[in-house]
This record gives C-alpha cells, structure tokens and sequence, in this order.
C-alpha cells in the first residue's frame, strides 16, 4: 500500500491539502504549473466523454478513442490512471460515495489489459477554495473529496506514482466574484499519455439521456461507462412518476436552478443551466421511458463508427 510522492511514500492521509502541499512542495509546484497551461479545446471525434459519476477505461491500442477526458468539475474531481504503456482511465468524482470501489474497478481492469499494475501513474484534478466564511466554505465539500481520495490511494492495494495533485488552494483563482476554479476540465491523449487542461466541444453521445438515467438508478455509485471490448456506451431503461415535478423544474430561473442543483452555484460554467434544462425535458417528453425511449426494455447502445463519430447502433 504505497503512494509513491516525490520519489518516497506517502505513510498517511494528510489533515488537510495544504497541509499536503506543505509538506510536499514538489507537488504544489506541479499543480500551479498545470492550472497555467493554455486550455485546449477537444473535437467530438474519436473522443470518449466521462460525464458526472462516470468513469471509463480505455486500452492504450483502442483504434476508436484518441482522447478521454471530462469536464464542468467545480466540486467535483477528475482522477486518471494510467499504466506505462498506455492504458488509461479516467473518472468524474462527485463525493456522494463509491469513489474507492470505482477507484479498485479502475485499478482491475488496467491490470487485467496490461498483464501487471507496476508504475501505475495517478492524476487528480478538480474542486476549488471558496470564499472564507462562504455557505460553500462551511460544507467543505471539495476538501472532503481531495482528502477522501488522497487516503483512497494510500491505503490501495497498488503501488501509485503521484504525477499531479491539483485541487483546493492550487485550483483556485479571483474571478470578478470571488474564488472559482482555474481548470474545469482535463484529458488525455491515449497514444501519447500527454495530460492537459480541456473543454470538451461536446458531450457525446447523448449525455441528457446518460444523466437522466443516472439520475434515476437506485445505484447511487460511479457508473462503469465504456465497454472497451466493443467500444460502445450502453444508456440502460429507467422508470420514473415525478413527471410533474420536472415540467415545473424546467421552468424556473437560472438562479432558483443554481441554488437548488449546484454544490457551487457562483462559479458554474455558462452552460451549466441550459444542460440541467436539457436533462428535465428527458423526463417532460418521456413520462413514460420505458415505452418511448426503450421499447421492450432495451437499452440504448451507441459506438464509435470509422469516422470518430457516435452513433445509435441498438
């Protein structure tokens, strides 16, 4: 059980993460530096998207996926590991729970593609240092997640390479009001293993429908998103009887959407409320999924198609 820091392990979760970037100055430098790198933009092509409680392993030959990555985190982490040769998964952490099962799935299934889990390379980025004193400060939410992952890691079974720490006071910057995230989003190239700030130009495929039916799943944990030996995305049936609700959801103002669906609603992307909108008005046209979306009870599946492109395929 090592987390390897600057060449030596880390023995135990620290009290805080500045408390780690105190002790490991190394790694505070590592996080400022990647929060400065330019942004890039990714093309929808030959890009697999990990959305909000999402995570995805990626095989360093896959030929249909050039570019994994996720975005729109402000709470939220976005952890990466990756074998020397070019596995490569990534997940979308939100705190609610199941962050260290998800962290093992990922861990098993790199193991399992590149024979051995030797040198595994971990990144984390994500979460921000809210104003002091703030409703956000108080609950600490991005904090607690840091910390819940960075004792993830040292108590995992695996030996771990820490390559880049970025969260809490090294993501954070002053916006016109008050402290938000310096990076949003990140991803990497599969062949190249590089790591780099990102905004994805689309959340492919059908990202609406992926969280409704998260939204619904009695499993409140980590999905399991990309199934690497097809090279497909299933979107699984759900039912619901909250159709009322949600036509009165789809309603309100942006600042009633940002104060009841946002762990921080001073600092969300643009976009944050028109996707929020695009996920209810799943609901208000399907009131009954099970006979509009999913006939017979049967998912969704979409692949890649020889152009980088997602399509319906069942």
């Amino acid at each position: 059980m090592v987390l390897l820091v600057e060449g030596a392990p880390l023995p135990r979760c620290p009290a805080s993460t500045d408390e780690f970037f105190a002790r490991c100055p190394g790694v505070a430098e590592a996080g400022r530096s990647f929060a400065c790198q330019k942004l890039r933009q990714v093309e929808a092509r030959h890009a697999l998207y990990v959305g909000q409680g999402e995570f995805g392993v990626v095989p360093g030959g896959d030929p249909r996926v050039r570019v994994v990555g996720s975005d729109d985190a402000t709470t939220c982490h976005m952890v990466v590991v990756r074998h020397p040769e070019g596995t490569v998964a990534i997940a979308h952490f939100d705190g609610s729970r199941g962050e260290e099962a998800a962290l093992s799935t990922m861990v098993d299934k790199i193991v399992s593609l590149e024979m051995d889990g030797e040198g595994l390379e971990v990144y984390v980025v994500g979460g921000y240092q809210p104003e002091r004193g703030s409703k956000e400060a108080s609950k600490g939410e991005a904090e607690q997640l840091s910390l819940k992952l960075l004792d993830a890691l040292v108590r995992h079974d695996c030996h771990f390479r820490l390559c880049l720490w970025c969260t809490g006071s090294l993501n954070t910057t002053q916006g016109p009001g008050g402290p938000r995230p310096k990076v949003y989003g990140m991803a990497v190239e599969v062949q190249s293993g590089a790591v780099f700030p990102a905004h994805f130009k689309a959340q492919e495929p059908n990202m609406p429908l992926r969280a409704a039916s998260r939204w619904m799943s009695s499993e409140q944990r980590p999905l399991d998103l990309y199934n690497h030996v097809s090279g497909t995305i299933t979107i699984h049936p759900f039912r619901f009887s909250e159709v009322d609700w949600f036509g009165i959801y789809l309603k309100l103002p942006d600042e009633v959407l940002l104060r009841n669906f946002s762990t921080s609603p001073k600092v969300e992307p643009p976009h944050f409320c028109q996707e929020l909108r695009k996920v209810f008005k799943v609901f208000v046209d399907h009131p009954r999924p099970h006979e509009t979306l999913f006939p017979n009870d049967k998912p969704k599946t979409y692949s890649i198609n020889p152009s980088g492109v997602w399509e319906l395929v069942q």
